[in-house]
């Protein structure tokens, strides 16, 4: 099974709306050509959160005139940029949205948990009691290979700002999932299936090994941040835009990434 991983295309409520010197609009309408153009089959594609910058309805209907022209099926998953019953209601048009909006995703023999990971102050991440209950149960030792996919990083990635919070920041902000020992236990009784956890949300490509479990994130459509060990705070990096592209079977799982022409704008 082979699927399409991206994340945090930060989409505003219009094509010309501006994020650090980039146009988000123009990256992912960029990101749609290439995808649509790919020579190899996927099952679908796979959108990690911050579908949109400002949380508004009319943010997710101006992504929604790009994201529909995709060829392959678009799974979502809430980030903190994101109002999950406004993403439900604009973008997938269901009239009685979850506050919460988890999902498992079967194909090809593959399972995929799907979670949503925000956290009451932002940017961080929490997943609640019956979350991980949930996602416990869902866990179990025997079954089909499976993939958890999240918006937040759920491990330490060696960087300062990334593990500990913007030096800058008000005390209490931080990137990381905030219960990630929590999670860590929820998922360990599926290890000997679980062919890895991915995640958006720090704007640049990293792979984590973490008692035996693969985590690997995928870089923004939108823009990329640096992130070096003793950075203090985020700076956007040179990097263009980018995508994964996710391939599991009975044995493993590879992953690729791939990077677009970075789209600037005159600032």
């Amino acid at each position: 099974m082979r699927f399409i991983h991206i994340t945090d295309t930060h989409i505003g409520p219009t094509p010309d709306y501006a994020l650090r010197g980039v146009n988000p609009y123009r990256a992912l309408a960029d990101l749609v050509d290439q995808l649509n153009a790919l020579t190899f089959d996927v099952d679908f594609i796979l959108h990690s959160g911050d579908i949109v910058d400002d949380f508004t309805e009319e943010s997710y209907r101006t992504a929604r005139t790009l994201l529909e022209k995709l060829k392959r099926p678009v799974y979502y998953l809430p980030g903190n940029h994101d109002d999950a019953k406004a993403m439900q209601r604009a973008l997938l048009d269901i009239k009685r949205p979850k506050a919460r909006y988890d999902q498992v995703i079967r194909s090809g023999g593959v399972e995929v948990i799907t979670l949503d990971s925000r956290g009451p102050l932002d940017p961080g991440g929490l997943l609640l009691p019956q979350q991980l209950q949930w996602l416990q149960e869902q866990c179990k030792p025997k079954g089909d290979p499976l993939v958890i996919a999240l918006h937040h990083q759920p491990v330490h990635l060696d960087s300062y700002w990334l593990d500990q919070g913007g030096a800058s920041w008000e005390a209490g902000r931080f990137m990381v999932l905030k219960n990630h020992t929590e999670f860590l236990e929820a998922i360990k009784p599926a290890r000997k299936r679980l062919r890895g956890v991915l995640f958006g949300h720090i704007h640049c490509a990293f792979q984590v090994v973490e008692q035996g479990i693969l985590f690997a994130s995928a870089p923004s459509v939108a823009m990329q941040f640096y992130s070096w060990p003793d950075q203090q705070d985020p700076i956007i990096s040179e990097e263009p835009g980018g995508f994964n592209v996710v391939t599991v079977n009975e044995d493993g799982i590879i992953v690729r990434q791939h990077y677009l022409k970075r789209q600037a704008i005159s600032s």
